[in-house]
């Protein structure tokens, strides 16, 4: 009666995990095995059956029994079967110890030894799923004890020992099973919890350094990456090493470092990422971007940084004229309408003059002024300035104190918007995307960045493709095109109108030591390539992503990350507005003397013009009086 307490030990294990897909692995008599099949069927169980004393029953292991495609997939192996040990050699082989795989295995000998030296050198991870269940000596009649084990790996390839762990005691009577007896406290924690202390593994760690002689001895670089000083040189870097260092710490495990100058070199191959797709590294010191075909061979853990690259200038002072802020303070209606006002206001001085001459003698005035003289008087009126003839009758003074209080009005208003705009705040650029800065003819340089060189070389962006056409393949040489973040932030200081291109928690450090405070006002900024999240990834066939994933949202959680992060990256510069010096350049001054240049030009033709006109009425003066 034994094997029908197996088969419901066996239905237990499974049907209590809730898993509707299994394989057994087994060498049952055919009565066995056909009980076992319609208790399956029972519980609404898909089982395939491996009969190990057969002579094909390993071949092409992997397609035959582990080929669906399940969240998870439970697997029964007697180890009384003679194949049994082919089995596990072959399983390890092609790493099928792991969280996607429920394995159960039996040994009715409870023969430990065996079991230890079969897995001792098995491959297996940290988050394997293997409970090994023997049953207890002291049987019963009516009923059957059975002890379950639960075993893993820490890293068998990272150095790792075999765990065994006793877990529960399991009592099967009258076709049911249930657990009599936890002997540990494993039931209370997850399987990550369980798991979380690596103490006996030794992980490589892949260091991404940019700004560092890597030939150097690694305790250099180390501390280099561990320095709280300099934080424009390298601050991505080493803001990733410090936290990863939190990270390995609560991991309680030992590292090896393997030291790269990338990220990567194109997308996924070289570098730390490289490292990571093709296994020879277990951990990255720094986040990088999740792209699409990373997907393929990695997953992203979790969010712990951001990227931002910029274009940035200051303002040119010599860029062209801008005389359109002389009238932007009225729209064009307004121009019209308090030209009109002038114009009539001119008009009914000249009537008051005309009154005052022809109607009320007691003003003696022996000069009526035109019509044009009084539309310049209302002109200058309109320039505040003052005029030589004013009416004295109550009617004409009340018109030009009318007069006088619009213009008045008008001028305190357009002085007060004309200034504003002129000294009230830096004056930035219209160039606000990268298209229009390819377009533009302002001279630009790069901070020579990994990234930065795979980005202009495999981005499939319009802008991009075109700035790359106009900016970059256009320079004869590189020599002017390529700077250090100092040599680059420092042009673009002294020479307006020179775009840098660079990493922003590099260069607002740099731009904050460099600057004075109006000068930090003057710049103009423009994204180079979108705001990025940058994530943690581990290989997706990792068994480390579990308790790694849960052992950074403990750092993010803490508040630990956010404070190295505060102190490596800015995400903004300050200005303040007390503080800048705004010069008012040739570009705007320069309409006013081409106005005046203009006036006097017209002025000395209008001369002529009435010199000639005047000789012109002499001559024919002379004529007809002669005749």
């Amino acid at each position: 009666m034994l094997y029908l307490h197996i088969i419901n030990m066996i239905l237990h294990n499974f049907v209590d995990l809730k898993l509707s897909c299994v394989v057994i692995f087994q060498c049952w008599p055919h009565e066995v095995l056909s009980h076992f099949s319609m208790a399956a069927a029972n519980h609404q169980l898909y089982a395939q059956y491996a009969n190990l004393d057969g002579p094909k029953a390993l071949e092409d292991l992997t397609y035959a029994y582990l080929r669906y495609r399940r969240p998870k997939i439970g697997i029964f192996l007697d180890m009384n079967c003679n194949q049994s040990e082919k089995v596990i050699t072959e399983t390890s082989r092609i790493r099928f110890f792991n969280q996607h795989y429920h394995w159960l295995i039996y040994d009715e000998r409870s023969d430990m030894s065996r079991f230890y030296r079969l897995f001792r050198n098995s491959n297996l991870s940290v988050d394997t799923d293997l409970t090994f269940i023997v049953p207890r000596e002291d049987q019963e009649p009516d009923g059957a004890h059975f002890m379950a084990f639960d075993v893993y790996n820490n890293g068998w390839l990272q150095g790792g020992k075999l765990n065994i762990s006793t877990n529960y005691e399991l009592e099967c009577r009258a076709g049911r099973c249930y657990k009599s007896k936890y002997i540990t406290d494993l039931y209370k924690r997850s399987v990550g919890g369980n798991r979380e202390a690596l103490r006996d593994i030794t992980m490589r760690v892949a260091v991404v350094v940019t700004k560092y002689d890597l030939n150097s001895p690694p305790e250099e670089i180390n501390k280099f990456l561990l320095t709280q000083e300099d934080f424009h040189i390298d601050p991505l870097a080493r803001l990733g090493y410090q936290v990863m260092i939190l990270l390995l710490e609560s991991l309680y495990t030992k590292v090896t470092y393997t030291y790269y100058d990338r990220w990567t070199d194109v997308e996924y191959t070289g570098g730390v990422v490289g490292a990571l797709v093709n296994e020879t590294a277990d951990l990255t010191s720094s986040p990088f971007f999740m792209t699409t075909n990373r997907f393929r061979y990695l997953s992203a853990l979790a969010a712990t940084g951001d990227f931002r690259s910029v274009c940035m200038f200051r303002t040119p002072r010599n860029s062209g004229m801008h005389g359109g802020v002389f009238l932007e303070p009225f729209s064009t209606k307004v121009w019209l309408l308090f030209g009109c006002i002038l114009l009539l206001a001119g008009v009914l001085l000249w009537l008051a003059f005309i009154m005052e001459h022809s109607e009320m003698k007691r003003y003696i005035r022996t000069y009526v002024p035109s019509l044009l003289t009084t539309c310049l008087i209302s002109f200058g009126s309109a320039c505040a300035q003052s005029s030589f003839l004013i009416p004295r009758s109550w009617g004409g003074r009340m018109a030009f104190i009318s007069l006088s209080i619009i213009t008045f009005i008008m001028y305190n208003y357009y002085t007060s918007v004309v200034v504003s705009s002129l000294l009230g705040s830096p004056v930035k650029s219209k160039i606000k995307n990268l298209r229009e800065l390819a377009d533009s003819d302002l001279d630009v340089g790069l901070e020579p960045l990994p990234f930065t060189h795979t980005y202009l070389n495999f981005s499939t962006l319009p802008d991009v493709k075109h700035f790359v056409r106009r900016k970059i393949l256009s320079k004869k040489t590189a020599d002017n095109l390529w700077y250090s973040a100092s040599e680059g932030i420092t042009k673009m200081r002294l020479k307006p109108g020179f775009v840098f291109v660079f990493e922003t928690s590099s260069g607002y450090n740099l731009i904050e030591r460099l600057y004075d405070a109006h000068e930090i006002c003057d710049l103009n900024e423009i994204l180079f390539r979108s705001d990025s999240m940058l994530a943690t990834h581990l290989h997706r066939n990792s068994s480390y992503k579990e308790i790694v994933r849960t052992k950074i949202i403990r750092i993010l959680e803490s508040g630990v990350h956010s404070k190295h992060r505060r102190q490596w990256v800015r995400t903004h510069l300050n200005c303040f507005s007390n503080n800048f010096v705004i010069n008012v350049g040739l570009e705007y001054t320069a309409p006013l003397f081409l106005m005046l240049l203009c006036g006097y030009g017209m002025v000395l033709f209008l001369v002529l013009l009435e010199v000639m006109w005047y000789r012109w009425e002499m001559r024919v003066q002379r004529s007809t009086g002669g005749n």
